[in-house]
């Protein structure tokens, strides 16, 4: 009788700690990001505990992307949505957001994560119109390419996957703990490489890389866009080409959706060298991770300037 005593307390010990315990590989959290930078970002805290896919692949102009009804099918199925915001998915996420009719993950539920929220933006209008081009009322929406953004985003991320899933909050928090220590050595080396890039000068295509010229000091001396969202007339490329040429600015930093015949032209005629970034990751090899990105966006950009350090 003792023993059947034991033995029956010793499963109902088991039964509880089970129905505590965190759900099962197979009840894992499908999660949906907008920009592949999100998903990596999600599986570095959320480990495997989460199912994640991104909307975009990493080569695309954020600012057109199209969606699909595979993005839509994932969507209704999500239980967290995690986007960048700051209006840089506002071509494309609203509509899905209407039509996938999931609770969960709408504006204002535990299932929705707007990464940006806090986030000290760039380039904030003073007034809305059209005629300045591609404007975004909150700010320059690209900070994911800002050196610090990595933490921040994290950050965000790991309260959003706390709000849906509680039971695993203290793995959440370790798998932080992780990345924040991954995000220390990668941005002391970064740092290293951008002491010698104070005061240089460079031009670009669209504003994606205000936040990252601001971060290592390089000054943006303009940009082959007219205004943001609106293509360069000839009479704008020329004063473009003679200002590089009086200022002595030899490099032109632009994404793989951007890297055309105008900045070829331009780059021909004022003598600099073009230099094509990830605008997220998996744009191009070495880019998977957000970490990895960055690593390559310091290599190229130290090759480009001269300088020596890079990561």
């Amino acid at each position: 009788m003792k023993k059947l005593i034991l033995g029956v307390l010793s499963a109902f010990t088991l039964f509880v700690a089970a129905t505590h315990a965190a759900p099962l590989p197979a009840d894992k959290l499908k999660v949906v990001a907008t920009i592949p930078d999100l998903a990596d970002i999600v599986r570095e805290v959320g480990g495997e505990r989460v199912d994640v896919s991104a909307i975009t692949k990493g080569r695309e102009n954020l600012h057109l992307v199209t969606a699909r009804p595979s993005h839509l099918v994932a969507l209704s199925r999500a239980d967290l949505f995690v986007q960048v915001g700051l209006s840089l998915e506002v071509a494309f996420v609203p509509g899905l957001m209407e039509a996938a009719r999931n609770r969960k993950i709408q504006p204002g539920q535990p299932g929705f994560v707007n990464a940006s929220e806090g986030w000290d933006a760039l380039d904030k209008p003073a007034t809305v119109s059209r005629q300045a081009g591609d404007v975004h009322p909150q700010g320059n929406p690209h900070m994911n390419l800002d050196p610090k953004a990595g933490r921040f985003l994290a950050e965000r991320i790991r309260d959003g996957l706390v709000r849906v899933d509680p039971g695993s909050k203290s793995e959440y928090e370790q798998r932080f703990a992780a990345y924040a220590k991954k995000l220390d050595d990668a941005e002391a080396r970064w740092s290293e490489a951008e002491k010698s890039w104070a005061g240089k000068k460079v031009v670009v295509y669209h504003q994606e890389y205000g936040y990252l010229c601001r971060a290592c000091g390089i000054e943006i001396l303009g940009a082959i866009e007219v205004k943001p969202g609106i293509p360069p007339t000839p009479n704008h490329l020329a004063e473009l080409i003679a200002t590089m040429k009086q200022q002595g600015c030899t490099t032109i930093l632009t994404a793989a959706w951007s890297n055309n015949d105008e900045v070829e032209r331009v780059a021909s005629a004022a003598g600099a060298k073009v230099v094509e970034l990830p605008n997220q990751c998996g744009g191009l090899s070495g880019t998977d991770t957000w970490i990895g990105m960055m690593d390559l966006v310091h290599k190229r950009i130290g090759e480009a300037l001269g300088t020596a350090k890079a990561p």
